[in-house]
């Protein structure tokens, strides 16, 4: 199979999809985006393009997997995913090229699996392209993408049969661990800088805010009080620490340097070898909590 998806509009960073970002602020647009993340971090010639109305990634003009929310899940999907080594199980779909992986907000998903999909899908797109511009630079009856293929006359009257579609094994990751020791795991798994900064703001947060609940959803850290105050990403040059309402979040210290045009989330990014003031941190994360409106109140009960 030879075919590639070509969008020959793709760019570095396309405006739209920022927009579509912004449009999908909810808990579905956030795994969106935490998806489309890691493969817009797979590689310095990752290009991107808003196609069909869903965040695509390219290798140059060439896509190789897309990210895309519906009402109740969202879809990873990967445009040569039958090609795919999966052995945890978790694409779907029965086209002739591509696949997808659902993910839903309160399921639960093999992180590293899912990963590895991606990464799997760039250096296969990478290879692929390359492949075809070397035929393209050879004179055409040199090439061996333009030989036409010979019709197996004996095939023509044989009835079709229907692909019978194997039994997935059942999906790794839902370990049913408290979110404490997931967090946990990925500070380790992490190691480095990234390991050693996601610790440290995991401690500030969890100062500032003692009634802070841990929770482990969309394969991420996540801090909440009434609701979700905010998540714990890390990539290959940042850790990122988004909150979920921090536009209306007071911000006297500057912290939030990025996801700065959308009208409901902000962000910190670190790098490597930065730090963030703890106790601007600190009473950031108090006026995050306090976002999430006052503590529930219940009338006393009726003395029997």
């Amino acid at each position: 199979m030879s075919r590639l998806f070509r969008f020959a509009d793709a760019v570095r960073r396309d405006p739209g999809i920022e927009t579509w970002i912004r449009e999908h602020a909810d808990d579905l647009g956030a795994i969106a985006r935490l998806w489309f993340e890691v493969m817009r971090d797979c590689g310095d010639d990752v290009r991107e393009v808003l196609h069909d109305g869903h965040p695509t990634a390219c290798i140059g003009d060439a896509a190789f997997a897309y990210v895309n929310a519906f009402k109740a899940h969202v879809n990873v999907g990967f445009f040569r995913g039958v090609e795919l080594a999966d052995p945890e199980g978790l694409l779907e779909g029965t086209g002739r090229f591509m696949r997808h992986v659902k993910l839903r907000p309160e399921g639960d998903i093999d992180a590293g699996a899912l990963r590895k999909l991606i990464e799997t899908a760039y250096a296969d797109m990478k290879r692929l392209r390359a492949a075809a511009c070397s035929q393209a630079a050879l004179p055409p009856e040199r090439r061996t993408d333009m030989k036409p293929k010979k019709k197996d006359a004996s095939r023509a009257t044989e009835p079709r049969k229907t692909a019978t579609k194997p039994k997935s094994p059942p999906k790794a990751g839902a370990t049913g661990e408290p979110a404490s020791r997931l967090i946990d795991q990925r500070i380790r798994d992490l190691g480095g800088w990234r390991g050693e900064t996601l610790a440290r703001m995991r401690a500030l947060i969890l100062e500032a805010d003692p009634e802070m609940t841990e929770e482990w959803k969309w394969t991420t850290p996540v801090w909440s009080h009434r609701g979700i105050v905010c998540t714990g990403e890390a990539y290959k040059k940042v850790v990122k620490l988004t909150f979920a309402r921090g536009a209306g979040t007071p911000d006297p210290s500057g912290l939030f340097n990025s996801s700065l045009e959308g009208n409901t989330r902000r962000a910190i990014d670190i790098r490597e070898g930065e730090t963030v003031d703890a106790g601007a941190f600190k009473a950031l994360v108090k006026a995050a909590v306090a976002q999430n409106g006052p503590p529930a109140m219940y009338p006393p009960r009726a003395s029997s």
